[in-house]
Order: structure tokens, then C-alpha cells, then sequence
């Protein structure tokens, strides 16, 4: 299995996930080849890329949840319903405590046009597996679930030409986006459901541990314990996903720029465990060994993510854990 960037899509591909439209419906199935025409579409909808399999490859399902799961949530979070969101991310949360590895190490692939509620489902899933990690109790795990899921309730008040604005926002727009956690407190305040811990941890998941954070500034441990949680989950997936105004960042360097705010930014206690959940290299990445040969990542070794199992472009596996002096150098984009 192989993740493929929309340009290097061929005929013929086979791929490994179902890829949607942005109205949630199935545009081609898992196991269907890719022509011409279904690139094109792809395309359009501003997928960045895809999983595809090799040919001696058998399918086997790579999501971590049910894509039925993921779309469901997508569709009530457009909707608003606070409600159905809290009930999907205890089911998000109950399905990742009892998954053998918690480990994060697949791309999740949406379209241009449905970002903004992938990017609550990815940092639900982020922030869960990071709990579960941190010894949280199933109960308060599927709390920080829900705060996670609906972390960014807040933006559906700001204008969507300010949140995809192109190019740099005016300072008036950018007062207007720091305000959308208060927008987000608001919203959930009126629901009786959620919890004032998952309201909080909504109302300061932007706060920095520096105090140079918004809404309010809070420092260290003023900010509760599922916003830190949430703030680093919520960074790491919009560094890795591509906008309209940048390109995805590998999740190696994204990596690299989490740990340089270490203290900063982010709790160094609760990135240490987020970064033992999330794989440096994500399976079906080509990376660049030290002996000079291309490979493609196949599995990740959960106690040292540093050292994946990869397949080289002439097929030979190799485990890095058994091959100490050869080194990944460089993860392709």
C-alpha cells in the first residue's frame, strides 16, 4: 500500500480507501481502479492524494475507524447537532480504547470543500488516542472525545471568507477568528448534554502554556488538561493538511515543529505521550534509506516509530530495528 499525491495518480491504480464527494456520497469504492476521468474528479474535489495498493498487495482495511463512522460525524457536525456529535464521539472513543494499538500511522484523505469538519474528526481521534496514552479513564476519555469533535463549533459563526481566505488576514479578521472558542463556549453552553469540562476545554483549546495564547491568555496549569491535549492535536493536523493558501506538511517535519514548542506552545509532558501515538512516518510513505534506495513505509514498530518496517522499491523488507545502520533520510512529499 502505497499513499500516492494526486500528480502521480496512473491509470489502472487500485485504491484502498472509498473516496467520497463533498456531499458525503461514495464517488469510487475501495478496490475500484482509477481511469483517467476518476483522477480528474479527484482532482477537483482537491483531494491531496490517495492510498493505492501494489499489485502483489492483498487488501486489508487501514481506516481506524469505520469510514461510515467518519462520515457520519461529518454530517452532523455541518448540521450543527450537538447531540448526535456528543453520541459519535463516544462511540469514536469506546471503538479506540478497546483498538490493540493505539497508534495513529494512516493519512486520512478529505476533500478541499470538507476540511473544516475532517479536521474535527482527525483531531477527535488525535486527542482520544493521546488520552487513552496519558491513563484517562474511559469515561473521561470519551469527555475529551466530545470536546475534541466539537472543539471548533465556534468557527460556524465566522464568516467562511475569513476562515479560507487566501492570503493573509487583516488584523480586524484575525481579532474575529480568535474569537471563535467563545463562539464555540457559547454554542455548547446551551445544550444541557455536554459537560462544562468538555465547554472548557473547547473555550481554551488555543491557549499556549506561555501565556501568549488566546481567548484568555492562561498559562501552564490554568489550562485544563483536555485543551492541552486538543491544542496539539489541532496544530498537528492543520500543519499536515493542505488549504487553499499552503501545502500539507510532512508529518516528520510537523513533528520536529511540535517539539520546537515544547514549553512554549504546548505541555512537554502531554506532547511526549501524543508523540508515542503518532507515527513520524505514516504507512504507505516513501521515504529515502541511507543506503540510497527509495522505500515505502509497510509498518510501524510501536515501540520506536523512528524505525518503521519498510519494503524497497526492489522488494526487499527490511526492519529497521534489525538493521541499525541504515537510516531513514528523507520523507517524501
Amino acid at each position: 500500500m502505497r499513499y500516492v499525491k494526486i500528480d502521480n495518480l496512473k491509470d489502472g491504480m487500485v485504491l484502498v480507501n472509498a473516496i467520497y464527494d463533498n456531499r458525503d456520497k461514495i464517488l469510487l469504492r475501495e478496490t475500484n481502479k482509477i481511469n483517467p476521468l476518476a483522477i480528474r474528479k479527484i482532482r477537483e474535489l482537491g483531494y491531496a492524494g490517495v492510498y493505492i495498493y501494489d499489485e502483489d498487495e492483498i487488501p486489508v482495511s487501514t481506516t481506524i475507524i469505520p469510514d461510515e463512522l467518519r462520515i457520519r460525524a461529518i454530517r452532523h457536525l455541518k448540521k450543527l447537532d450537538v447531540d448526535e456529535c456528543l453520541e459519535i464521539a463516544g462511540m469514536i472513543a469506546e471503538s479506540l480504547f478497546r483498538m490493540p494499538m493505539k497508534l495513529m500511522e494512516t493519512i486520512y484523505l478529505s476533500t478541499a470543500e470538507n476540511y473544516t469538519y475532517s479536521h474535527c474528526v482527525n483531531v477527535c481521534l488525535l486527542a482520544t488516542i493521546t488520552g487513552i496514552g496519558m491513563e484517562l479513564t474511559e469515561p473521561e476519555v470519551t469527555t475529551l472525545a466530545q470536546a475534541a469533535l466539537l472543539h471548533d463549533i465556534g468557527k460556524s459563526v465566522v464568516a467562511p471568507e475569513i476562515l479560507d481566505k487566501p492570503g493573509s488576514l487583516t488584523q480586524e479578521e484575525w481579532e474575529e477568528v480568535q474569537k471563535h472558542p467563545e463562539y464555540g463556549y457559547n454554542i455548547l453552553k446551551r445544550n444541557d448534554m455536554i459537560s462544562s469540562v468538555a465547554r472548557v476545554a473547547v473555550y481554551e483549546h488555543h491557549e499556549n502554556v506561555d501565556g501568549t495564547g488566546y481567548p484568555r491568555g492562561l498559562k501552564g496549569e490554568k489550562i485544563h488538561l483536555y485543551a492541552k491535549i486538543i491544542h496539539i492535536a489541532d496544530v498537528y493536523d492543520a500543519l499536515t493538511s493542505k488549504r487553499c493558501y499552503k501545502d500539507a506538511m510532512n508529518p516528520a517535519d510537523a513533528m520536529e515543529y511540535l517539539m520546537s514548542k515544547a514549553g512554549t506552545m504546548f505541555d512537554a509532558t502531554v506532547l511526549q505521550v501524543f508523540l508515542r501515538h503518532v507515527a513520524l512516518y505514516p504507512i504507505g510513505c516513501m521515504v529515502k534509506l541511507s543506503n540510497g534506495k527509495k522505500a515505502t513505509v509497510v509498518t510501524n514498530n510501536a515501540s520506536f516509530l523512528s524505525r518503521p518496517i519498510v519494503k524497497q522499491e526492489d522488494g526487499c523488507i527490511l526492519n529497521l530495528m534489525e538493521h541499525p545502520f541504515i537510516t531513514i533520510t528523507k520523507l517524501y512529499k
